[in-house]
């Protein structure tokens, strides 16, 4: 299976497998690893790529899945796509899950990622906003498209922040670091919304072929910011994670 591929029923199986044969202390260790910050009320940590944010429907290997072995009460807020890395937020009770819930359904949270798409950006478009529906597409699963038909609104803001080479087979490519603003969070919006404009994200198994594809080993994806307001006291918080490519 090359590092492009998507999972096979029976990589899923063995990864099932091969979770069930760890001990508390595995999970102890790697939530320790990952962990920004923690109190009596929220977890923040830094998610890999690569690693489901809650189990799926066969694959049972998941942020949420290992969190529980440690933290048996812990709740979901919000996802990140398993093939994207970064900032994620969970809560440590009840009352923490609801208030953090509320904040993203209202659109408070500041949430910034990075991401490295194919091809060259112009700087006379530094900043820009792609404000178009993003819908599931049954016929290319697990693809999404975009479809102004759709009811439900998809806007994100981004910034150029610089341009690079990246090299494959020889040769060197160009291509552009943006950093995007989320206003809304629909299922892949990052990905297919850089897709609406023309610059798919490097090394993305889904979107991605041929030399975009293989010019990174992961997709270019970064929760890289998140700030937004405790839970219980209401003070503004703000936690940065460090890009990893």
């Amino acid at each position: 299976m090359t590092k492009h591929d998507r999972l096979t029923d029976d990589k899923i199986a063995q990864m099932n497998a091969q979770e069930r044969t760890y001990d508390d202390d595995f999970f102890k260790d790697f939530i320790k690893s990952i962990t920004i910050y923690e109190d009596d009320d929220i977890w923040v940590g830094d998610k890999p790529f690569g690693l489901l944010s809650v189990d799926g429907r066969t694959l049972k290997v998941s942020l949420q899945s290992r969190l529980l072995r440690v933290y048996p009460n812990i709740k979901l807020v919000h996802r990140l796509d398993m093939d994207t890395s970064g900032l994620i937020i969970f809560g440590k009770n009840e009352h923490a899950q609801t208030h953090l819930s509320k904040q993203f359904i209202d659109r408070i949270p500041t949430k910034e990622y990075q991401a490295v798409v194919f091809g060259t950006i112009e700087r006379n478009d530094k900043k820009g906003v792609i404000d178009i529906p993003v819908r599931y597409e049954p016929t290319t699963k697990p693809r999404h498209i975009t479809d102004t038909s759709w009811s439900k609104k998809a806007v994100t803001h981004y910034e150029v922040m610089h341009h690079e080479l990246r090299s494959f087979d020889g040769k060197s490519y160009p291509v552009t670091r943006l950093a995007l603003y989320p206003i809304t969070g629909r299922s892949h919006q990052l990905r297919v919304h850089c897709v609406h404009i023309g610059h798919v994200m490097i090394g993305d198994p889904i979107y991605a072929d041929d030399v975009a594809l293989h010019l990174s080993n992961r997709l270019n994806l970064h929760a890289h910011r998140l700030r937004l307001k405790h839970p219980v006291h209401g003070a503004w918080l703000e936690w940065v994670s460090e890009v990893p490519f």
